[in-house]
């Protein structure tokens, strides 16, 4: 950390001011690091005003231009009052052996599982999901649950190639994912590649700033059917990975209901489609978690992160659980 932290200060006093909207660059203090589960993220102050500067180690979204990719989304929600502003992004390497981005520092709580919390989640995501993205660099799902499918295939494939995966963890996922190919084919055509979604909607990436709720951590967003993200904030994995317990009926409905609402849409098509697609969704996170988790155990987490992610072991464990695929299988009959 040490390190970085005298690379950060060395960059931001040879950087040309106006790159962060500033006349001149007086003063340089790096307040702390709070390290993502792919990035590294300084809270750094320039003359008295709070940027966060981000390092991208990891690449979550497979792309080889991750932290130009986020850039381009926040400057597309730039005025939009959902995420943060972008000043700048380097990809260079040239100061760093990773990509760089600095945006505006949000400060401020996040989500909790309050009534009032959640409304404010869905309206949110309803604003968001109505913007008509028109730029070609975003990334897009064609075929929503159908891509959803390959994307849990994929996860699937990951886990068992590592060296301490859970065999029966691994056949129970198996035996979802067969059990659920019969449905994807059955109803792939209830899903539209219609909103930008910003695929990653747990608590902890909302953050209660005094400008208002905003969106974090946009590494990979895509155009999508908007259910995912929902299916995403309503998953009971995604839930736990945020907090030790999931939400319950009355405020899953409290966040259908707001969200069909606010967006005009049709609940009871929505709640059938959240039903359909939600079990894949969180088959991605369990296996998302167990994972990380087998990475840690492996020695093949990226050096840089490997104390983050040693932190979140409670975390993986508590989302990587086989009662949490029992849990789907059961819902599936």
């Amino acid at each position: 950390m040490l390190n970085e932290t005298k690379n950060i200060e060395r960059y931001l006093k040879k950087l040309s001011p106006d790159r962060l909207g500033l006349k001149t660059i007086d003063s340089v203090q790096i307040l702390n690091q709070t390290p993502g589960s792919y990035n590294l993220n300084f809270h750094i102050r320039v003359n008295q005003i709070d940027f966060n500067f981000r390092i991208n180690i990891d690449q979550q979204s497979g792309l080889s231009n991750q932290i130009e990719y986020e850039y381009r989304v926040l400057k597309f929600l730039e005025g939009r009052h959902i995420g943060p502003r972008a000043f700048l992004v380097d990809d260079t390497c040239r100061d760093f052996d990773f990509g760089i981005m600095i945006q505006q520092y949000l400060k401020g709580p996040y989500l909790t599982q309050a009534p009032r919390d959640i409304t404010s989640a869905a309206e949110l995501l309803s604003p968001l999901h109505a913007l008509k993205p028109v730029a070609t660099h975003f990334g897009t799902w064609q075929d929503p649950l159908v891509d959803t499918y390959k994307l849990v295939q994929d996860d699937f494939n990951g886990y068992a190639s590592k060296q301490s995966c859970d065999k029966q963890l691994l056949n129970m996922a198996k035996k979802c994912l067969k059990e659920l190919k019969p449905r994807i084919r059955l109803h792939r055509g209830r899903y539209h590649p219609e909103s930008l979604n910003h695929t990653d909607v747990g608590l902890d990436n909302f953050i209660q700033s005094p400008d208002g709720l905003r969106l974090i951590d946009w590494e990979k967003p895509r155009i999508d059917d908007n259910t995912y993200d929902m299916c995403c904030f309503l998953s009971e994995p995604a839930a736990l990975w945020c907090a030790p317990k999931v939400l319950d009926k009355q405020k899953r409905r409290q966040f259908i209901e707001t969200y069909a609402r606010l967006s005009q849409k049709d609940q009871t098509d929505l709640m059938a489609k959240i039903k359909i697609r939600e079990p894949l969704v969180s088959l991605h996170w369990i296996l998302w978690g167990a994972t990380k988790f087998c990475d840690l155990q492996d020695s093949s987490t990226s050096p840089k992160l490997i104390e983050a992610h040693k932190k979140k072991i409670v975390r993986y464990q508590r989302i990587a659980r086989k009662e949490h695929i029992e849990k789907i299988l059961d819902s599936l009959e």
